[in-house]
């Protein structure tokens, strides 16, 4: 059966009463009801958010807070700077003295770290420091605190692998300078700081050269701290300090060292200097400074003079810790007699042949001055004079001088002045203005007793005479960064005066003279022997009982080789200069010699020396004999013996000149 479909057509109208309005869409989804209200609520709601945004934008972006700020100050970039290697040192032979050394140091921040007991522990395992030790240095206050410096590449490699593993601890760059001839020379050369920075001798002389220049990097990093994977850049690579040359010979350096130790334990010396140069550079080729290994006198390091206090007995020296041949001063003695003789060469007071009658002692102010032995009056030149060291033949040779004649000879030697090796700390040692010479300066200070010199000062002088009268301004560097230093000289006596002075020290190495120590075999040497009394310090007023400076300062004038010395003990049993420093320049200038090459050369005196000439031997008048005599310039009287009641010569007598 077939059913057909109804007939399509529009439905009836529903009754009226029973219809309710229902909005529909115009375009698609017509039969989605529409709801006033819900569409009021969302536009509300984005208004708000919007506003809310908008807030928040102009929050971050114009008005961002503290902690925004120090977010924004900690992430980005940084600049840091790159420590340069530090140049070296090296000695005239190429040898390494000083070098630096990459090394690492570690450090903690106590405010980054987490767990001070887990830590200590970890670090004192690769350390060896004690976990206490360590600990109390993580608790302790700042963000920078030291734990170890300058460790070992082994031992830094350990801790670097363990940072993962220490919050709150690093590793920073502090190169170490290394000696391989451990603490030689150390005055000289000094040290350098934790810092960086040169301390005292070269080291602090030469800091700015031998330290480089920095570099920078830019650094990415995040808000910890921690630099981001590939957040490194160069600006400028960190330039090299230079390196520098000295003049010193390390093989002549530590002779001169354990021949200056040996003497001192000998002697029970308290200290020692040695000082070698060529005379004709001014190249200085050995510097020893040695203090004894039992502890000094404070006031020795210090440098003050040494007390009279007993000291105890010592079998090693160490290093100084100052250099003492340019910081410490002292009354040198009779080696400053070679001012007074200059002088009055130049001044045609005295020649070669002069004969003085010298008694063995002298009263000047009243203050009595004498000769190391009691002898008669006897007829001296000016030769024997100093190859006995005469104290009352000098002091006649300067009463013919004015005290400004004589104080302007020590300054053209180059007391009172700066050497020119411009070492820090150097003294320029003191020269009282004769306007300030008291009644007995005449007296003391032609033969070394008032003024105060290094010992460095000292062998200046004697080179100047060595030289021919010209005096090379010392030298300790020789090159910085491949550049040589210059040679600098200026004129201190003529040529002619220089070549008198030289053979009237020829003798003070001779069986007669003072010093027959101070010999070298094979070699002549010119040369001076001093002895003087300790002053006290403080202020206080007299000389130490017992205690001197002894001092022997020479050169050689037969040897291919220019060499000179000085040798300097303080307060050692064997008072004489003679008997002491002199043992030690034998031993380092014979061994200089030797290292040095040097041979025997001929040798002729300048153009217009005065040739020494044998003095002719006379008795003393019976009129002299003993006599008590005064001298016309200081008022004073010169004592002899046996002298008759009543008495009375001019000193003008006594001096023979021609």
């Amino acid at each position: 059966m077939v059913v057909s479909a109804p007939p399509r057509g529009p439905r009836p109208a529903a009754p009226a009463a029973a219809k309710r309005p229902r909005r529909t869409r115009a375009h698609g989804l017509s039969w989605v009801p529409v709801s006033r209200r819900r569409i009021a609520f969302l536009r509300v709601a984005g208004a708000l958010m919007a506003l809310v945004l908008t807030v928040r934008l102009i929050q971050v972006t114009l008005l961002p807070g503290a902690n925004y700020r120090n977010l924004a100050a900690q992430e980005g970039y940084s600049v840091v700077s790159v420590t340069p290697q530090r140049g070296s040192i090296f000695d005239a032979g190429g040898k390494v003295l000083a070098a630096s050394e990459p090394r690492s140091t570690v450090v903690v921040d106590p405010v980054m770290i987490e767990n001070p007991i887990d830590e200590a522990a970890k670090l004192s395992a690769i350390l060896g420091i004690p976990k206490g030790v360590i600990r109390s240095e993580m608790l302790a206050q700042g963000q920078y605190v030291y734990v170890d410096h300058q460790i070992s590449n082994a031992l830094a490699q350990r801790v670097s692998a363990a940072l993962g593993q220490l919050p709150g601890v690093y590793l920073v760059n502090e190169p170490a300078t290394v000696r391989p001839n451990g603490a030689m020379a150390a005055a000289v050369i000094g040290n350098v700081s934790v810092w960086g920075q040169g301390q005292g001798g070269i080291e602090q002389q030469l800091n700015s050269a031998m330290s480089g220049k920095a570099g920078e990097e830019l650094l990415s990093s995040d808000p910890s701290g921690s630099t981001l994977p590939g957040g490194t850049r160069i600006l400028s690579a960190p330039v090299q300090g230079s390196n520098v040359t000295l003049t010193l010979d390390s093989a002549l350096q530590l002779r001169t060292e354990e021949a200056l130790s040996n003497e001192m334990v000998a002697s029970q010396a308290r200290a020692g200097v040695a000082i070698i140069t060529n005379y004709k550079t001014g190249a200085v080729l050995a510097m020893a400074n040695l203090v004894a290994g039992a502890p000094p006198n404070s006031n020795l390091l210090s440098g003050a003079v040494p007390t009279d206090q007993p000291q105890p007995r010592f079998s090693y020296t160490q290093q100084a810790p100052i250099n003492m041949a340019v910081d410490y001063v002292y009354e040198p003695g009779s080696v400053a007699k070679i001012a007074t003789f200059a002088a009055a060469l130049r001044k045609g007071v005295i020649t070669p042949g002069s004969e003085l009658v010298v008694p063995d002692h002298i009263y000047l102010d009243g203050t009595l001055f004498h000769d190391a032995e009691t002898h008669a009056p006897e007829v001296l030149d000016p030769q024997q004079i100093l190859e006995q060291s005469s104290n009352v033949g000098t002091i006649m040779i300067a009463s013919k001088l004015s005290p400004q004649t004589i104080d302007a000879s020590f300054r053209n030697f180059g007391w009172g002045v700066p050497t020119g090796l411009n070492l820090p700390g150097e003294s320029p040692g003191f020269l009282d203005p004769p306007a300030h010479w008291s009644g007995t300066a005449p007296g003391s200070v032609p033969i070394g007793q008032d003024e105060a010199v290094t010992p460095m000062q000292v062998l200046d002088s004697f080179n100047a005479i060595a030289n021919g009268g010209v005096m090379a301004t010392p030298r300790l560097v020789a090159k910085v960064g491949g550049k040589p230093t210059a040679l600098s000289t200026r004129r201190v006596l003529p040529a002619s005066v220089a070549s008198v002075m030289t053979q009237l020290l020829s003798k003070v190495t001779n069986a007669n003279g003072t010093a027959p120590a101070a010999a070298v075999p094979g070699f002549t040497i010119s040369g001076k022997t001093g002895t003087a009394s300790v002053p006290y310090g403080g202020g206080r007023p007299g000389y130490v009982p017992g205690g001197y400076m002894a001092t022997f300062v020479g050169f050689s004038t037969n040897a291919s080789v220019p060499l000179s010395a000085v040798v300097v003990l303080t307060e050692p049993r064997q008072l004489y200069g003679g008997l002491t420093s002199a043992k030690v320049f034998s031993q380092i200038m014979s061994y200089a010699l030797y290292h040095t090459g040097a041979h025997v050369v001929a040798t002729a005196p300048a153009a217009g020396t005065v040739a020494l000439t044998s003095p002719v031997k006379v008795s003393t008048p019976a009129p002299f004999a003993g006599c008590r005599i005064f001298p016309h310039r200081f008022g004073a009287s010169v004592l002899g013996t046996n002298c008759p009641a009543g008495a009375k010569l001019d000193s003008s007598s006594l001096l023979g000149i021609g």
